[in-house]
């Protein structure tokens, strides 16, 4: 009799625990419905082909180059806020979850003293050049497959661009930018039909597309680098300080321009007119202005400022130029301005 009422409560207690299970069930299915999208949360971008056919990770018609010529440091830094929780970017910044970025362009792949870097990297053989980070930043899985990095990548070539380009400025040994590639029907004409001729100089082909915007613009093009425009000494007797000193607000990312101030990614610009060029203390400057003689003149920053790739081909500064003639006089007035003495106007004007 005993017996028989202990396994009946044995089987009391199995019964009671298998409702509970269940009946929790029920009851977290009514208290949270979780909701199922009808799409997919991360949607595959895909780029349909002229024969329907969907080709996953098409890469943009435009060159490496063009994106380049186009980009902003500026964009840039702001796009290497997403990665700032696994990389430093400041000179002298320890590794963190990824390795230090500070000089990065140019440099030998998996480089960084101290860094445990994957297989996949350290098997990668050249340097970090724009074309390889190009495509690295763009899917890291795919271009070294087994990276430790977990980053899906940058899938807008804008983006890409923008942030390269900041890594340049963070690049002391950077390469010069790659020089957009000639387009013109003349050019592929002649490829077509195996001529030699030589396709259009790019710096040629800048200023003429500079040119042709200040034509529609109504406005004068800048002149071809070392060689300062007619009208450019009036343009400065009428320049305004204080508008150059507006449009300056675009160098202060690079630049300080306050007494005593100090070098950052480029030179401070206290006193710069009238100063040997590259004689600023603790800057590291490129070959192509260490190279350079005498010192800012008038003339001398109006060719540089307008057109700094060609009128010091290799040096590191990212900035396109000023193209706007009387733009760049109100500038150079402001940097006159910069001085305990300034430097008297050129006569003429």
């Amino acid at each position: 009799m005993a017996s028989s009422l202990e396994v009946n409560k044995m089987l009391a207690a199995i019964l009671t625990a298998g409702i509970i299970a269940s009946g929790s069930g029920v009851i977290s299915r009514i208290v949270y419905r979780p909701h199922v999208p009808q799409e997919r949360a991360y949607p595959i971008e895909v780029a349909v082909t002229e024969d329907g056919a969907e080709e996953a990770g098409a890469e943009p018609t435009v060159s490496l180059a063009a994106l380049l010529a186009d980009a902003s440091v500026e964009e840039g830094q702001a796009v290497a806020k997403k990665c700032v929780a696994c990389h430093t970017f400041e000179e002298g910044g320890a590794n963190k979850i990824g390795p230090a970025l500070w000089g990065v362009l140019g440099r030998d792949i998996a480089s960084v003293e101290g860094f445990a870097y994957s297989n996949a990297l350290l098997e990668k053989e050249g340097v970090w050049d724009y074309e390889n980070l190009y495509a690295f930043q763009g899917d890291p899985k795919g271009w070294a497959p087994g990276t430790k990095m977990a980053f899906a990548g940058i899938k807008k070539p804008e983006d890409r661009a923008d942030l390269i380009l900041y890594l340049r400025s963070i690049s002391p040994d950077a390469p010069p930018l790659p020089e957009p590639e000639a387009e013109t029907a003349a050019a592929e004409q002649a490829a077509e039909e195996g001529a030699q001729e030589p396709a259009a100089d790019a710096g040629e082909q800048e200023v003429a597309a500079v040119q042709s915007e200040a034509e529609a613009a109504g406005e004068q093009a800048p002149a071809a680098a070392g060689s300062a425009p007619d009208d450019f000494h009036a343009l400065l007797a009428a320049a305004d300080p204080a508008a150059g000193e507006r449009a300056a607000k675009k160098c202060a990312v690079c630049h300080s321009f306050e007494q005593g101030g100090a070098a950052k990614l480029g030179p401070p610009l206290w006193g710069v007119l009238g100063r040997d060029i590259a004689s600023a203390p603790e800057f590291r400057y490129s070959n192509a202005l260490a190279e350079k003689d005498g010192s800012w003149d008038y003339d001398k920053l109006h060719g540089y400022l307008s057109n700094p790739k060609e009128w010091a081909p290799g040096n590191r500064m990212a900035f396109a130029g000023v193209r706007k003639p009387q733009e760049l006089a109100d500038i150079i007035v402001y940097l006159r301005s910069l001085s305990d003495s300034p430097e008297p106007l050129p006569e003429g004007g």
